[in-house]
C-alpha cells in the first residue's frame, strides 16, 4: 500500500525544516508509536517520495505545501508500540540505590540510556529491566519503561527509574519544576595550560537545535542575534559552573534539562569536555562527563542523596 499526504511548512519557519523530522510530526498523529530505526530504515531503502522523488531525511523543505508519497506502508508495522526486553546477559550495571519504589543504576560511558528496537539489549533499560522485570509498563512504557531521564550514550553515572506511575508522575513533576538537584563532573580541554580559566557562577543561556544537524546544540550567551539560523522555539538553561576540582576537572550543576546542554555551554565559554566528537573533537577513549550526584525529594518530605563513583581514570589525568 502507498501512503500518500501532503505536508504545510508554516512561514514562521522561515529557515524551513528537514524532511524527516516533518514527516516524523506527521505520521505520529495516527501512528504514535512510530520509532526513528523505523522511520530511518523507510528512507535508506528509498521508500520516502517527494514530489515524485526518493529524498533523503536531510532534505529541507522550504515553506509551503509539499506532497510525500511512501512506498509499501504497512500501518500495522509501525502503529504497534516496540517493548524494550530485559537483557539476555542479566543485570551488567551497577546498582546504586533501591527500594520499594526507585531503581537508580551507575550508567556506563558507551551504553545508551534507551533501545532504538527490541532487540536492542545492551541498553540501561534493559540492565534495568533485567534487575525489575516489574518496570515495564511503567511511566511511558515501551522502549523506555520507567525511565525519568536520559544520559547521553558517552555520558556516564546516575540514570533513575521509577517502579510505580504514582512515583513516575510525582517525580516527573518534580524534575520539571527544578526540584531535581543533578550534579555533573567534566573533565575539560583548557585552551592554554598558563591560561587561568574563569568559571562563571551561572549561566542563563537560551539554546537551540543546529539548523543542519540534529546531533548539535547552539548556545546563545547574549540572546538571540540578528539572522541566528536554528530550529525550533530557543530553550531558556540554567548552568552553574560550581567549581575546580583541578584545573581540568570541573563540577556543574544543572536546573534545567536540554539536550547536550553543558557538552554545548563548556564548548562555547571556550573548555569543550575531553572526548567530545561534536563539540570539542579532542580525541578519547570516552566523553568525559559523568553524572556525578542527584538530591531527589521524597514523598515524606525527605530528600535522597546519590552518588556515583567516579569513572576509572576520572582523577588522575596530567594537569
Amino acid at each position: 500500500m502507498q501512503l500518500e499526504l501532503t505536508i504545510t511548512i508554516a512561514p514562521a519557519e522561515s529557515s524551513g525544516m528537514r524532511l524527516d523530522r516533518a514527516l516524523a510530526d506527521e505520521l505520529k498523529k495516527n501512528a504514535p508509536h512510530l520509532s526513528r530505526s523505523v522511520l530511518k530504515e523507510l528512507f535508506q531503502q528509498k521508500k520516502v517520495l517527494l514530489a515524485g522523488r526518493a529524498s533523503a531525511g536531510s532534505t529541507v523543505l522550504a515553506p509551503g505545501p509539499h506532497s510525500i508519497a511512501i512506498l509499501d506502508w504497512e500501518s500495522s508495522g509501525v502503529s504497534e508500540a516496540p517493548k524494550a526486553v530485559a537483557s539476555p546477559d542479566g543485570p551488567f550495571l551497577p546498582v546504586i540505590h533501591e527500594d520499594e519504589n526507585l531503581l537508580i543504576v551507575n550508567k556506563a560511558s558507551g551504553i545508551p540510556s534507551v533501545p532504538h528496537a527490541s532487540q536492542e539489549t545492551r541498553t540501561a533499560v534493559s540492565s534495568a529491566l533485567a534487575s525489575c522485570p516489574a518496570l515495564s509498563g511503567i511511566g511511558h512504557g515501551g522502549l523506555e519503561p520507567g525511565l525519568l531521564h536520559r544520559l547521553d550514550n558517552g555520558t556516564s553515572g546516575l540514570l533513575v527509574f521509577a517502579k510505580s506511575n504514582a512515583e513516575f508522575q510525582r517525580l516527573r513533576k518534580a524534575w520539571s519544576q527544578a526540584g531535581v538537584k543533578k550534579v555533573y563532573r567534566a573533565r575539560i580541554v583548557r585552551p592554554s595550560a598558563s591560561e587561568p580559566i574563569v568559571v562563571p557562577s551561572e549561566l542563563r543561556w537560551l539554546m537551540a537545535h543546529d539548523e543542519k544537524s540534529d546531533k548539535r546544540m547552539i548556545a546563545f550567551p547574549e540572546g538571540i542575534p540578528t539572522g541566528a539560523r536554528y530550529r525550533g522555539k530557543p530553550m531558556s538553561t540554567i548552568t552553574r559552573l560550581i567549581r575546580l576540582h583541578s584545573p581540568t576537572d570541573l563540577e556543574i550543576e544543572i536546573e534545567t534539562g536540554v539536550m547536550h546542554q553543558i557538552r554545548c555551554v563548556l564548548a562555547t565559554l571556550g573548555f569543550p569536555v575531553l572526548g567530545d566528537p561534536i563539540y570539542g573533537k579532542t580525541p578519547s577513549e570516552r566523553l568525559w562527563l559523568h553524572a556525578w550526584k542527584l538530591s531527589l525529594p521524597q514523598a515524606d518530605g525527605s530528600r535522597l542523596e546519590l552518588e556515583a563513583p567516579l569513572p576509572e581514570g576520572f582523577t588522575n589525568w596530567p594537569l
